[in-house]
C-alpha cells in the first residue's frame, strides 16, 4: 500500500508536486512537529525545552515542571488543505515526566493522525533520556481509491545533557526500528536522526546549532532568541531546501503566545501559532 498525500484542488495538487520535487513532502507523517520556537528557529528543536519539543526530542519532557496544556496550528505554504494541528498535555511525577500529544493532518479526503505517549527520566541534574510509542493512522476516503486505511506503531528515542549551566546537548532518533505503514509494508515511516548544541548565555538569549539525517539526506538548522523586554524575537535558517524563518513569543498572564513563519524557494510561506498554558 502506497501512501500519498491528496487534495481535490488544482492549485493544491500543483504545490504538492511542487513541494515533493523541493524534497519537502515525500513520507507520510514526516512534518507533524508543532514546536512553534523550533520552527522560527530553524527548525532547530532537538535542543529545546519545554513540553512544546517532545516531538523533536523525547528528553525535552524532562524540563516540564508541573502540569501543562499547548495548542497548535501549521498551515503549509499558506494553505488550509495542508494544516496541521495538535495538542500536547503534560506533568512531572518526581523525576519522571509525561507528555500526551495528538496530531491531525488532512481533510475529508486524505487524513493522518498521530498519537504519541512520551515517559522522560531525569538520570541526574543535568542528563535526561526520553522514550516515545507513536501510534500513526492514515486515512483515504472510499471512493477515491482502493487503498482506505493503514496503522502502524514506532518508537522514537532522545537525550539531553547540560553542561556547565549555559550549554546543552540533545541527540534524538525518530523511527530507529524501521516501522512500516501500509498492507504491502512498502511505505516507511520516516527516519530520522537530529543532534544539537545550544548556548544560553542568559535565560531566553539561546544560539541553537543542529544536523538532522533522513531520506533527504543530512541538513543543517541554526536559530537565534533574543529577548526584548516582554516579547522574544527568534530567526533562523536550515538547508534542503534552503528556508528562512522568524517569530516571536510573548507571556500574558502565565498564558505563553507564539507565532513563526518559514519562507520557502518556489511557494508560499508556511505560518504557524501556538498558545500553552502551565496550572
Amino acid at each position: 500500500m502506497r501512501i500519498s498525500r491528496c487534495s481535490a484542488h488544482l492549485p493544491v495538487l500543483v504545490a504538492l508536486l511542487l513541494s515533493a520535487a523541493s524534497g519537502v513532502v515525500a513520507s507520510p507523517f514526516e512534518e507533524l512537529e508543532l514546536c512553534v520556537p523550533a520552527q522560527a528557529m530553524g527548525g532547530a528543536g532537538v535542543v529545546l525545552d519545554g513540553l512544546e519539543a517532545v516531538m523533536f526530542n523525547p528528553a525535552a519532557a524532562a524540563t516540564i515542571d508541573g502540569p501543562r496544556v499547548s495548542a497548535a496550528s501549521r498551515l503549509p505554504f499558506t494553505s488550509f488543505d495542508f494544516a496541521t494541528h495538535g495538542l500536547e498535555g503534560g506533568t512531572r511525577l518526581g523525576r519522571t515526566a509525561l507528555a500526551l500529544s495528538v496530531r491531525y493532518f488532512g481533510g475529508d479526503l486524505y487524513s493522518e493522525q498521530m498519537l504519541s505517549l512520551t515517559a522522560a527520566l531525569q538520570l541526574t541534574g543535568d542528563m535526561a533520556v526520553g522514550i516515545q510509542p507513536v501510534f500513526c493512522r492514515a486515512e483515504i476516503a472510499d471512493g477515491i481509491s482502493s487503498y482506505g486505511s493503514a496503522s502502524a506503531v514506532a518508537w522514537n528515542l532522545g537525550a539531553r545533557v547540560n553542561i556547565y549551566g549555559r550549554w546543552r546537548m540533545g541527540f534524538s532518533m525518530r523511527n530507529p526500528f524501521g516501522a512500516r505503514i501500509g498492507s504491502d509494508g512498502d511505505e516507511r515511516l520516516q527516519r530520522r536522526m537530529d543532534v544539537g548544541v545550544g548556548y544560553e548565555p542568559e535565560a531566553g538569549m539561546i544560539s541553537l546549532f543542529g544536523l538532522s539525517r533522513d531520506f533527504r539526506g543530512l541538513r543543517l538548522h541554526v536559530g537565534q532568541s533574543l529577548p526584548l523586554g516582554p516579547v522574544v524575537l527568534r530567526a533562523g535558517v536550515h538547508t534542503d531546501p534552503v528556508t528562512i524563518s522568524g517569530g516571536l513569543g510573548a507571556e500574558v498572564s502565565g498564558v505563553s503566545l507564539e507565532y513563526a513563519i518559514q519562507s520557502h524557494p518556489e511557494l508560499p510561506p508556511s505560518h504557524q501559532l501556538g498558545v500553552s498554558y502551565g496550572f
